[in-house]
């Protein structure tokens, strides 16, 4: 099991499609944190609970994750590789489940790279304008641990729901008007924050939460739920695969 983590691992490593989505989240840093820090008063800024809004795009690896779990697993459909994939390893379950771990530990490692950035950036800006850097409170530092989980669990859930539609243009304008058009109307209903986006948001926002949130250990449970969920249909799919 080992080793078939460690060459979806490679297959990820090897590509560039890593390598965009992070630089793609460090451009989103760069922009957003400049904005903040350029265009907020300096009374403002002091504020450790407003330095934290500064740092918290770093949430952001966690929509890539999902986006890198998706690519990841509808992509060897669209490339043909799948089938090269079964040859090596051939009870698919297997593979669903190694697929599973390493999209979350790439997304954990999106998430890592994302927050150390954007608070060393941060720091930088604020030192620039004088401000006191007060990105080492609780509050800010929490984001840290809750980034990295929410992105590892979005890997994974992208990686079930990709094996799932096996298109990866179409999966990911699908997961993207859920997340931003499907999920919110839930809100007419009361029932959003038991949404996969709003599980996730609850996981970064740990100790955080607005009304509109779960509490941390709810929304990591229904968060989990979501990705059994995901990884058992997904595992079906890929088992049911007609790859000839």
């Amino acid at each position: 099991m080992i080793r078939l983590v460690r060459a979806e691992l490679l297959k990820l490593s090897t590509t560039r499609l890593l390598l965009w989505l992070g630089l793609l989240i460090l451009a989103l840093e760069v922009l957003v944190i400049a904005l903040h820090v350029s265009q907020d008063s300096l009374g403002s800024l002091a504020e450790p609970r407003n330095q934290r809004d500064v740092v918290s795009i770093a949430a952001v690896s966690a929509l890539i994750a999902l986006i890198l779990g998706i690519v990841s697993s509808a992509g060897e459909f669209a490339h043909g590789t799948i089938g090269h994939t079964f040859l090596v390893a051939p009870v698919r379950e297997r593979v669903a489940a190694a697929k599973l771990a390493a999209a979350a530990l790439a997304g954990a490692a999106l998430a890592l790279v994302s927050c150390v950035f954007a608070w060393g950036f941060a720091a930088l800006l604020l030192s620039a304008r004088s401000v006191p850097v007060h990105l080492a409170s609780g509050s800010s530092l929490r984001l840290v641990p809750g980034t990295i989980a929410a992105a590892a669990i979005s890997g994974a859930l992208g990686i079930g729901f990709g094996a799932l539609v096996r298109r990866q243009t179409g999966a990911i304008v699908i997961a993207l008007i859920w997340l931003f058009v499907g999920e919110p109307l839930l809100g007419l209903a009361g029932v959003e924050k038991y949404g996969p986006g709003h599980a996730i948001a609850s996981v970064v926002e740990a100790g955080n939460q607005g009304s509109e949130l779960l509490g941390f250990g709810a929304g990591l449970a229904v968060a989990l739920v979501y990705v059994i969920i995901a990884g058992v249909l997904g595992a079906d799919a890929l088992r049911r695969a007609d790859i000839t």
